[in-house]
């Protein structure tokens, strides 16, 4: 934290713990949160009982509340999510921002249209649309971090 502040001039870091279950990116944070507004963080919440990332969204929520001064927005999980028999990080948080659409992962479970519903919410001058997810998964990210830039 001390050479974040020297290099950086940041004052305060909020650090989320451990990446997904099935992260093999080294635990992008867009898979585990995301800034939905000033001062307002997207944290997912369990699925169930069998989500593989229950304890890892406790433990970023509680870090969260811990730190203060940020309001949490609960978003779904897809919960568990198996791809060739192991677990896939599949997460509705590394959703993309267009200009006028937010397209949301979604794998075929319960739980997508809900995130698709709270993500249109949360950004109501854009259109929200869920898109197949489980092909891009398997190269460890998804919509977001397939629209991060590339180096010339």
């Amino acid at each position: 934290a001390v050479r974040l502040h020297q290099s950086l001039g940041i004052e305060r870091l909020l650090w989320l713990g451990n990446g997904l279950v099935g992260d093999h990116t080294d635990g992008h944070v867009d898979n585990l949160a995301r800034f939905v507004g000033e001062g307002r963080v997207g944290l997912p919440v369990a699925a169930g009982e069998d989500d593989p990332n229950a304890r890892i969204n406790a433990d970023a929520r509680a870090r969260t509340a811990a730190f203060g001064g940020v309001e949490i927005v609960d978003l779904p999980s897809p919960g568990r999510v198996e791809i060739g028999g192991e677990i896939a990080a599949a997460s509705y948080m590394n959703f993309y921002i267009g200009n006028s659409v937010v397209v949301v992962p979604s794998y075929g479970v319960p739980n997508d249209q809900a995130a698709v519903d709270t993500l249109a919410a949360l950004f109501p001058d854009r259109r929200a649309v869920g898109v197949p997810a489980r092909g891009i998964i398997v190269g460890g990210g998804s919509f977001h971090c397939s629209s991060q830039q590339l180096p010339s």
